[in-house]
């Protein structure tokens, strides 16, 4: 009996992870076409799923590829936090033992300089996870006004999401 609830806790926290994740798409992109067209929220889920649809390979495939370009970013920025503490705690105040600042070990400022860069980044690189998802949705919406194919879009933008 324990562990077919134990099973059963599982699988339900599984479903739960899942409508959450469902649910913070869809806000995500539906509070996106609210800011961009001025529709009200229920519309603009409604869109915002039909647009996701209709074009889910190029949504898809950008999202790939912006969330793995954002990792490298935020990885970058946080080892570029750790060197950055590496080559400090190596300057004379704090290797003269007799400093009052002196640093027994450099693991400790390092480690929280990479934590604290990747955090930092993370924040920072929210703005443009969000620009990424309005400008594709907005090319979702240019193309399913325009006949399939984006009117207003940038060639370069046009050209790279057709292939």
């Amino acid at each position: 009996l324990g562990e077919g609830k134990s099973y059963l806790f599982c699988c339900l926290r599984c479903g739960l992870w899942l409508i959450e994740k469902v649910l913070r798409f869809t806000n995500r992109n539906a509070y996106i076409l609210v800011a961009v067209k001025g529709t009200s929220y229920c519309t603009s889920v409604m869109r915002s799923w039909r647009l996701v649809m209709k074009n889910a390979v190029q949504v898809a495939a950008v999202s790939v590829i912006a969330d793995v370009l954002i990792w490298l970013g935020k990885l970058s920025i946080a080892i570029a936090c750790g060197v950055a503490a590496l080559a400090m705690s190596n300057i004379s105040p704090y290797t003269d033992p007799s400093s009052d600042s002196y640093l027994s070990s450099q693991v400790m400022p390092v480690a929280l300089s990479v934590i604290v860069g990747y955090i930092i980044s993370a924040i920072f690189y929210q703005a443009y996870e969000i620009a990424i998802d309005t400008m594709l949705l907005s090319y979702c919406e240019d193309c399913e006004r325009s006949g399939g194919k984006a009117e207003f879009a940038p060639a370069l933008l046009a050209k790279a999401l057709r292939q």
